[in-house]
């Protein structure tokens, strides 16, 4: 202390004017603070009765000093000295009221001292203002099952859980709550789930983490799957579902850490490697991704589900075209068939061709999702117009958010029929007497393809939520529009071609979006160009031609923006494919970010022009950049999936920002970047020309909707029934 006060003094010699000299309470305060620190360290070393002794005397020392009742409060806590631990708390929350730690452990304390009338309502306000807190939440629990009030403690055990997953004694004792409310088989359950925790049998963990996976109970699960995975080090199958459980979390960089140990523990297993290219191709790496899925099919020749996901990483591949993409279709096709498909000419419908038709959407995307902000006008033009609609939500969860409430506004009925198989759907669907059956996923998340496939409906139509063709013979028609299927490339579709005069899809704008900017160039003197899309469709060839238009615009900005970007191995990924194109990183912006409201706002303050990339062009990406007064560039490619953009951007009277060539995109690109006053004319005019354009025209698309399911249902009804 004397040599802290001659450095003090010292000081003060220097300095104008001088400082007064340290008084007693000053003095009092340091060694308080002094034996707060000695108090910390002692705690985070487990040594709590020198930590309780430490903390003991900064109070002493310095009564007045926040949170230093608090700590002290826990330590005694911690050495079972519990009256003494509340008064320190109460003490606390006298000198800083607002302190939510210091009231939830008072009600921590009076739980553990069996007052739990008392608790009860200390622990409630606690985590009013802060929910987040497991060990809080579980004395909640324990003190609501004391107090004989199963049902709220039931419900509170869930908040633990769903918090802390792994948490051995919530099972247990909400196992208990369970038996007195006499819900045996779940008791029965929690009570597994306990014995599973506390054997450490990773066989346990595995099952049920899965089953609590199909019950929609994903915090949970992951747990489960992380501590069965910690346990069994040289195991594959936990590694395998942890890494699994985080992939499909869109955690790649971490789930591919752990897909690899498990390759590297049982190298044979094809599900493994499957599940390998689903990460890979998140972090946009997509030809490892076609790697590792061929791999997969070498191991498993009969797996129809690696077939199957390799079909939509195809359509990322730099190159492909049409003729490989159906031939890869078709060889799908082959595995996934399990019999003979049902006769159209079967179904007993009634065949009068103008009477009121039953339409059946089939779809795990009835909510804010890519797919319906481009079917939902749609399916509600179709209801306006005298058609009967039935939702058949295949998804386990659909969040009930103001899309789907639309969808169920619309519908005679409503079904959720994810826990029912195939053959049951299928009888479902002809025991509604739907007359036309719309697949909205194809080979995506949640599909119900075979059900297609054995045919459930007279008329089955794949619209809007695969890029391409399905490979079944069962559809009698995929709905497009002469930009995104042009005339001549029917015969690389295996279902008809249904062509829609201006677009094929209804677009719903976002309803909060923010206005129209000025063009950001004004501001910061340079032109940035933007890409929002997933990293997946950003390979070599785009980073190529993305390089030279940077290096044709002096001082230009390249900003991509999209979720999976706030992931270090995700970035990463992505810098070496712009790298390897000659992008120089000096220039781009990385920005990891998902919602809506804030990509409309980065195109509204950033994005002078947009990019896309090829050959999987961007969808609705497109349509919000134009929304926001953006224009795209865009390389028109031969698939369905690389003409998203260039129908987008005809419907909306904006041809001219479609090229066929490399080097005519480049060209594009750098003479609009030269035209700042020209393009800021256009973004003050772009989102009222896609307001008025045929792609926010909900009636006249529901017309043209209308008239090609019609013309569809009387093919049918003119084709002759089967005999009776």
């Amino acid at each position: 202390m004397a040599t802290l006060l001659k450095r003090l003094a010292r000081g003060s010699a220097r300095r104008q004017p001088p400082v007064a000299p340290m008084g007693a309470a000053d003095d009092a305060e340091l060694q308080a603070r002094r034996h707060h620190a000695s108090g910390d360290r002692h705690a985070h070393a487990g040594r709590w009765k020198r930590a309780t002794a430490e903390f003991a005397e900064a109070v002493r020392l310095a009564p007045q000093v926040p949170y230093f009742h608090y700590t002290y409060g826990f330590a005694l806590g911690r050495v079972g000295r519990l009256e003494e631990a509340m008064a320190a708390f109460r003490r606390e929350l006298e000198i800083t009221p607002d302190h939510t730690s210091s009231l939830a452990e008072l009600g921590v304390c009076l739980a553990k001292a069996g007052r739990t009338r008392d608790a009860i309502p200390v622990l409630t306000e606690a985590l009013s203002r802060e929910p987040n807190m497991p060990v809080v939440q579980f004395s909640l629990a324990v003190s609501l099952l004391t107090e004989k009030r199963s049902k709220e403690a039931i419900l509170t055990f869930d908040r633990v859980l769903s918090l802390h997953g792994a948490y051995t004694n919530a099972y247990r004792l909400r196992g208990l709550a369970f038996a007195l409310e006499g819900e045996s088989e779940r008791s029965l359950e929690d009570f597994n789930a306990a014995a599973a925790l506390d054997s450490k049998n990773y066989e346990a963990m595995l099952s049920l983490g899965a089953k609590f996976g199909q019950q929609e109970k994903g915090l949970q699960a992951g747990y489960l799957f992380e501590i069965a995975a910690r346990t069994a080090p040289e195991v594959a199958l936990p590694q395998f579902m942890f890494g699994h459980f985080l992939l499909l979390s869109r955690r790649f960089e971490q789930g591919l850490r752990y897909i690899e140990r498990a390759i590297e523990l049982d190298p044979h297993q094809a599900r493994y490697h499957h599940a390998k290219g689903f990460g890979l191709l998140g972090q946009g790496r997509v030809e490892e991704a076609v790697t590792s899925y061929k791999h997969a099919m070498v191991l498993d020749p009969e797996s129809a589900e690696a077939a199957g996901d390799l079909l939509f990483v195809l359509q990322h591949k730099p190159g492909i075209n049409e003729a490989e993409l159906l031939a890869a279709h078709r060889q799908w096709a082959v595995l996934a068939r399990r019999g003979a498909a049902r006769a159209r000419s079967s179904f007993s419908n009634d065949r009068s061709k103008k009477r009121r038709l039953r339409i059946g959407i089939v779809s795990a995307d009835m909510h804010r999702h890519a797919v319906a902000y481009l079917t939902l006008r749609a399916f509600e033009e179709l209801a306006s117009r005298g058609y009967d609609i039935f939702c058949y939500n295949s998804g386990r969860h659909c969040p009930e958010d103001d899309f789907c409430l639309r969808f169920k506004a619309i519908s005679e009925k409503w079904t959720d029929v994810a826990g029912l198989d195939d053959v049951a759907l299928a009888g479902l669907v002809e025991a509604d007497e739907v007359d036309v059956l719309f697949d909205l996923a194809g080979h995506t998340s949640g599909n119900r393809i075979p059900v297609f496939a054995m045919r459930a409906a007279p008329v089955q139509l794949s619209w809007a939520g695969y890029v391409g063709t399905i490979g079944h013979d069962t559809y009698d028609g995929l709905i497009a529009d002469p930009v995104e299927v042009p005339p001549g490339h029917d015969p690389f579709y295996v279902e008809p071609v249904v062509r829609l005069p201006d677009c094929y899809v209804c677009y719903q704008p976002p309803d909060s979006a923010p206005d129209v900017k000025p063009l950001p160039f004004f501001t910061t003197g340079r032109v940035t160009f933007g890409c929002f899309n997933r990293p997946a469709k950003i390979n070599a060839h785009v980073a190529r031609v993305w390089a030279q238009i940077l290096d044709q615009v002096p001082g230009a900005r390249l900003l991509l923006v999209y979720g999976g970007l706030n992931e270090a191995g995700t970035r990463e990924s992505l810098a070496r494919i712009l790298t390897a194109g000659g992008v120089s990183l000096d220039q781009v912006e990385m920005v990891g970010e998902s919602a809506q409201a804030k990509l409309l706002e980065a195109y509204a303050d950033s994005v002078d022009l947009a990019l896309d990339p090829f050959p999987y062009s961007g969808g609705v990406t497109t349509l919000e950049a134009m929304w926001m007064g953006v224009p795209v560039v865009t390389l028109v490619g031969d698939t369905f999936a690389g003409r998203h953009s260039a129908t987008h951007l005809t419907a909306a009277g904006l041809a001219d920002f479609c090229v066929t060539s490399e080097d005519a995109y480049v060209d594009l690109a750098v003479r609009w970047a030269e035209r700042p006053a020209d393009l800021a004319e256009l973004r003050g005019s772009l989102r009222r020309r896609l307001d008025t354009s045929p792609l926010t025209d909900q009636r006249r698309f529901g017309r043209h909707l209308d008239a090609a399911v019609r013309g569809l249902w009387q093919d049918w009804c003119d084709a002759d029934p089967a005999p009776s």
